[in-house]
């Protein structure tokens, strides 16, 4: 959040905008003995945006307004890093009522159906990190007393249980409001420093419902923007991951033949990235030779996906290295479609794959091979 630097252009920024110019209206009303001033600020990617500010009424009221051609996030505080989220959209004219003491947490919205829901799901957030809070404090007290073990079981077990009515809750509000940023929110929140609530290899679903109900809805917008670029790269990472379906190669061989990856179906495969220039990868090849040799024959295939832009260079350390198996390269170096196919950043990269195709392993050394192979095999 960059609500701190900004706050001090806000009363610049507010009196050089025409009041006039506006197509939303919040109406606050803050009960306690200090008034003070009231910001409302835009939610952006890189942070936040002054819109307006204002002392309160006669009647206790601070009216808040501003211009937005499509749905946006948007945040009203007074003191920096104590705000109220909202979304509002063109047309709006609602009510939000709070306390200064516990202004972000004990509020209530009148009139604006999403960012209603959005005081839902922060309400369900603070029910569930305080039962969290509460179980640990229990363990942090019990460490170290009789029967402590199986205080910690029955702490571990209420842990899941409030961890899963918390997304469960977040699944029921996706669910049933498809066209609303509020699913955004749900989708991103966190239940602590690093824990987010959904995991994109379980959950990805609800990646791809809120992706696709608000990139129809508001193309436009930066924030479902930055979630739709999220999403696809999310499809590719999941499409390299353990138990999928290895993305399909055709590529040729020294001799120009076409190759693919699919042709290799009904036989374990030893799939490698590598080139002639790394040597790094060249070493690694060297030394899982043995290895590949104790499991080489009718089940075991070695499909070798070279990185050079030099035939002769390939073509030369094929034949030094001695390795038997399908070559192939494109020779375009890290400009090759697999680089981004397959997210490689280094060399080399193995991954085996079963006889459907699936991947069974990635990431290991020459070490590992012989242990993963007959692993596969049992």
């Amino acid at each position: 959040m960059r609500v701190l630097s900004i706050a001090v252009l806000f009363s610049l920024f507010a009196s050089s905008c025409s009041k006039d110019d506006h197509n939303f209206k919040v109406n606050v009303t803050v009960s306690g003995k200090n008034p003070g001033t009231l910001f409302l600020a835009k939610r952006s990617l890189d942070g936040t945006i002054p819109v307006d500010s204002a002392k309160p009424d006669k009647s206790g009221t601070y009216v808040l307004q501003g211009y937005t051609p499509q749905p946006e996030f948007y945040i009203i505080y007074q003191v920096p890093r104590h705000y109220i989220n909202l979304i509002i959209k063109p047309g709006d004219n609602f009510k939000v009522l709070t306390e200064e003491h516990d202004f972000e947490y004990n509020y209530l919205v009148e009139g604006s159906r999403d960012s209603r829901l959005i005081q839902k799901l922060v309400t369900m957030q603070a029910k569930t990190l305080k039962e969290i809070t509460e179980i640990s404090t229990e363990y942090e007290n019990s460490a170290g007393k009789p029967g402590f073990a199986e205080i910690k079981e029955r702490i571990d077990t209420t842990y899941k249980q409030i961890v899963e009515e918390h997304k469960n809750f977040s699944k029921r509000l996706i669910e049933e409001n498809p066209g609303s940023l509020a699913g955004l929110m749900a989708l991103y929140q966190q239940l602590g420093r690093d824990i987010p609530v959904f995991d994109f290899r379980t959950d990805f679903r609800y990646y791809e419902m809120v992706d696709t109900s608000l990139s129809s809805l508001y193309p436009g917008s930066d924030a479902v923007k930055d979630l739709d670029k999220k999403v696809n790269e999310l499809r590719n990472l999941l499409r390299i991951e353990k138990g999928s379906v290895a993305p399909e190669i055709e590529l040729p061989d020294p001799d120009g033949k076409i190759h693919s990856l699919k042709s290799l179906r009904g036989k374990y495969v030893l799939l490698v990235f590598w080139a002639s220039w790394s040597s790094k990868s060249c070493s690694e090849i060297a030394r899982l030779l043995p290895e590949i040799k104790k499991y080489d024959g009718n089940d075991l295939k070695m499909y070798l996906v070279s990185l050079d832009r030099s035939r002769e260079s390939w073509q030369k350390k094929v034949g030094e290295l001695g390795v038997k198996g399908i070559h192939v390269s494109d020779l375009k170096y890290w400009d090759s479609p697999v680089v981004e196919q397959y997210r490689i950043n280094q060399l080399p990269v193995m991954y085996l794959l079963d006889k459907e195709g699936r991947i069974v392993s990635r990431d290991f050394s020459f070490r590992e091979i012989g242990e993963i192979i007959e692993g596969v095999g049992e």
